[in-house]
């Protein structure tokens, strides 16, 4: 068969059985909410204090914010319902995503985006509020715009600090704020950043600067260990629970109905019980209930399904924690991924000594490893008396207790 017409065929079939399923498109998106707040639920104490920082940030009272929780639970969706609502008041907001880069790099980030999101048009001209400064924003524009893989060394990091200033104090508006969104800013808990949280507590003790750091529950405490002063300058934490079960059949309803075509029930092409399991099985993280639909979705197009029952979603979780539990052995280093099979050898959970012993290395080596693990949230603690034992997570064990599996040490 001509491989063109072969792919034109495949791509009408899916078409055909995406109907049969009484949908337009697969709606379960694992895309963080982008200024879309229809398919936003819950979350009601957690906005109202944000709301509150805000208005009190405006009226001079800033205090900067921890927005943590375990992965999946909404921690970057929320963040962007922060950018969209200060942006629709006129303040200056800048997103970023901590990432294993230097303190320079991470702060003429910062710089750019500051400039590209607030100052500077899409056509690269500088906006009409902006000209009695475009010379020295021009400067610095021209300056940073190919930053990417190209970092200026003529750009010392003095000069980037003075710029930022420079940006905050003289050319925004003294009436709106500079509000600062960072994702993942787990990794700034390591020496390697101390000088960049170091530069923090001056640069969040402006009064016209309003920051947002999100990560995992453990956030907090990890940026205090590296920095005690940081805790000042980070005085409230958003804890972000799991969705109640009312909240997560909502958000699969709202999803649902968006893509349904006319005449559709409200949860089609899900089963009561397939729903009940999904709901029952994601503990109310957003992201797992998100996966787990379009993971069954998937299956159910391969299979050329009407309806998707419990065996499916059954078979779409099964699928998801092999797929995850692939990727996190992807992602450990060799020394990691013998620890975590050496783990699974010994049913799933072991003490440091009982690894050590196992793996004929020495304590300590095998420790400083497990707390690298540990801290990426890979492995769990559990004290038995005097012993602490290290579990493996769930996507861990499904692929590496699985019944077929053969583990190479």
């Amino acid at each position: 068969m001509d491989p063109i017409e072969f792919i034109q065929q495949s791509a009408c079939s899916i078409k055909n059985t995406m109907y049969k399923l009484k949908l337009k498109y697969n709606p379960f998106s694992e895309k963080p909410i982008r200024g879309n707040t229809k398919f936003f639920v819950g979350r009601v104490s957690e906005l109202r204090e944000i709301g509150e920082i805000l208005g009190a940030a405006m009226h001079g009272s800033v205090a900067n914010a921890a927005i943590v929780g375990t992965k999946g639970i909404g921690k970057s969706s929320m963040l962007n319902i922060i950018y969209y609502a200060t942006k629709k008041q006129g303040h200056w907001v800048v997103e970023l995503t901590a990432s294993q880069i230097t303190p320079r790099q991470f702060l003429i980030q910062l710089l750019y985006n500051i400039l590209i999101e607030n100052l500077i048009s899409i056509n690269g001209t500088i906006k009409s509020d902006y000209m009695e400064h475009s010379q020295r924003i021009l400067e610095m524009y021209k300056r940073l715009n190919n930053y990417g893989d190209k970092v200026p060394i003529h750009y010392p990091r003095e000069r980037i600090e003075r710029d930022l200033e420079y940006l905050i104090n003289d050319v925004k508006d003294e009436d709106k704020l500079c509000i600062i969104l960072i994702d993942e800013a787990d990794q700034f808990a390591k020496k390697s950043c101390l000088s960049l949280l170091q530069f923090f507590h001056s640069f969040l003790y402006e009064e016209n600067i309003l920051a947002f750091f999100a990560g995992s529950p453990t956030l907090m405490d990890d940026l205090t260990k590296i920095s005690p002063p940081i805790k000042d300058r980070i005085p409230k934490i958003i804890n972000m629970p799991p969705l109640s079960k009312d909240e997560s059949y909502d958000l699969i309803r709202r999803r649902l109905e968006d893509a349904h075509i006319d005449g559709a029930d409200t949860f089609e092409p899900f089963t009561e019980d397939a729903i009940d399991m999904i709901v029952e099985e994601c503990d109310g993280i957003p992201r797992k209930i998100i996966m787990t639909c379009s993971e069954s979705i998937s299956i159910a197009i391969k299979k050329h399904l009407r309806k998707i029952d419990e065996n499916i979603v059954k078979e779409a979780l099964h699928h998801l924690g092999i797929s995850v539990g692939h990727q996190i052995l992807n992602h450990l280093t060799p020394a990691q991924s013998e620890i975590v099979k050496a783990m699974a050898k010994l049913g799933g959970a072991a003490t440091v000594t009982q690894l050590a012993e196992y793996l004929n290395k020495s304590p300590s080596t095998i420790g400083t490893h497990l707390s690298d693990i540990y801290e990426m949230g890979y492995i769990y603690k559990e004290r038995d008396k005097n012993n602490v034992y290290y579990k493996l997570s769930k996507e861990l064990k499904d692929v590496l207790l699985g019944e077929d599996n053969e583990l190479e040490l």
